[in-house]
């Protein structure tokens, strides 16, 4: 049997962070040992040890949200927490993940695709919020600025897709998908200053 299209994206996605992942994460190791031997700390080094730290969280959050997915595994709250600060670290944005129990994987990719979607309306940042309550997820935006493409965000309750999609909005079309299989349906209000996608 062929494997329909969502399933094959997310193999690919898996694949390519995991090929990644052990490589930046050495170089991250290596960084970490360099500082242990009491080197001076340049610029430069600064730099390097950024961007590592930074592909390193970019990897770990993508490979959640794009990635393969199982309701049998779970995430805990810390390790959560520690993704989306070292993903948002450096950035206009700031999120604040307000669930306290551990939570199925799967569930927590449609999230983390709900913050991408959130985020491509933000031009100038904003303040991010994730809950869950009574079976629902609520991902909240307040920003001084809400730019939505129409188009982009019609898609989340359509369901179809816009034609020419640009591989940054890749989330619109992956969101509705990973909804369906958690048998919810994408919801959202978009106001002047505020976003909210529930699921």
């Amino acid at each position: 049997m062929a494997q329909d299209p969502l399933s094959l994206a997310k193999l690919i996605a898996s694949r390519i962070c995991h090929d990644l992942i052990s490589p930046v994460g050495a170089i991250a190791n290596g960084m970490e040992l360099v500082a242990l031997t009491g080197a001076d700390s340049t610029p430069e080094f600064e730099l390097i040890s950024d961007s590592v730290a930074g592909a390193n969280a970019r990897i770990k959050f993508y490979r959640i949200a794009l990635g393969m997915s199982s309701a049998d595994q779970k995430l805990g709250r810390s390790e959560i927490g520690a993704i989306l600060r070292a993903f948002y670290n450096g950035t206009r944005l700031t999120c604040a993940w307000e669930v306290q129990d551990d939570c199925r994987r799967t569930e927590v990719q449609a999230a983390f695709l709900a913050l991408l979607c959130v985020a491509s309306a933000l031009p100038t940042g904003g303040q991010l919020t994730v809950e869950h309550d009574s079976g629902t997820w609520n991902i909240f935006a307040q920003a001084n600025l809400v730019r939505a493409d129409e188009a982009l965000w019609a898609s989340l309750t359509s369901g179809i897709t816009p034609e020419a999609l640009e591989p940054a909005d890749v989330q619109f079309a992956m969101l509705p998908e990973c909804a369906s299989t958690l048998e919810r349906r994408v919801r959202f209000e978009i106001a002047d200053n505020s976003l909210l996608i529930s699921f």
